[in-house]
């Protein structure tokens, strides 16, 4: 799972807006431009799973926002300001 991984967030970073095209095109008739500008440049990808590594990627930083956030408010509370 994580060279496949690594593919899909490698293939985001070339083309994401295709990928969110993938991404949020929830049912298998996807947009066919952007399946073949991600087949054209992310060779030997699967095409089905780019958009949900992408969400994993997208939610993954997310939640890793919201902990520093949060950690952010302890420190500013535990000061007295």
């Amino acid at each position: 799972m994580g060279s496949k991984f690594i593919a899909a967030l490698r293939c985001f970073i070339k083309r994401p807006a295709d990928t969110m095209r993938l991404m949020l095109s929830l049912n298998p008739p996807y947009d066919s431009k952007a399946v073949e500008a991600v087949k054209a440049h992310c060779p030997g990808i699967e095409v089905e799973r780019v958009g949900f590594y992408a969400g994993l990627f997208l939610a993954l930083v997310f939640l890793a926002l919201c902990v520093l956030a949060y950690i952010l408010s302890l420190l500013y509370g535990m000061s007295g300001i």
